[in-house]
């Protein structure tokens, strides 16, 4: 059994309107040594979208590997049926030490608690690609956290203005999330934002 990780997290998400489904699916799931976030953007939106980010989500449940390299060619395999998807993975491990990869324009910042950070905010840009259709040569990023610290991860309904919001302490993961949503969402698209805090609370999910 893993190593109990003191996080929380807070999500809002929500469909384009007129479509019974968002397209925009996240996964947290905990593996033997460390706990996957995901976060998967199906192209376009409606059912083709849906379709393609539950196979992301369904290839990834059914994964036992925890690298990443692996995770994201299962992706690319199970999606070559559907229309694609971008996506972002992180791997927490109990040191909070965090493996990560992207590929598309799901984006995500690290908001250091510690004030003065040489970097107090940290954006991570993905690589370009499609999984399921055009898979670039995926290169797998580091970085650590401390308690305090806080993981945003967000897909294109939201806009990219949000990436210059300054930490917001000490609001909950789900209050962040909400702000987020509300604040930069763009309503011609499905969104979802996917909040991550370390805290000491083990991981619900």
């Amino acid at each position: 059994m893993m190593t109990s990780l003191p996080l929380s997290y807070g999500i809002a998400t929500a469909a384009l309107d007129g479509e019974a489904e968002c397209g925009d699916q996240y996964l947290i799931k905990k593996l033997s040594e460390s706990v996957l976030i995901a976060v998967i953007d199906g192209l376009g939106h409606g059912k083709e979208a849906v379709y393609a980010a539950k196979e992301a989500v369904r290839a990834l449940n059914e994964s036992d590997s925890e690298s990443l390299i692996e995770l994201i060619h299962a992706c690319h395999h199970a999606l070559k049926k559907t229309h694609g998807a971008v996506l972002s993975l992180f791997q927490i491990q109990a040191n909070n030490n965090i493996s990560w990869l992207g590929v598309g324009n799901v984006t995500a910042i690290h908001w250091k608690k510690n004030y003065y950070a040489e970097k107090r905010t940290t954006i991570f840009l993905p690589q370009g690609g499609i999984v399921g259709l055009n898979l670039p040569l995926i290169q797998v990023g580091k970085f650590s956290v401390e308690l305090g610290d806080t993981l945003i991860l967000a897909t294109d309904g939201i806009k990219p203005e949000f990436t210059s919001l300054k930490p917001m302490y000490p609001a909950t993961s789900q209050t962040i999330a909400n702000y987020v949503f509300k604040s930069y969402q763009n309503p011609n698209d499905d969104a979802l934002v996917l909040v991550i805090q370390w805290k000491n609370t083990e991981v619900d999910s």
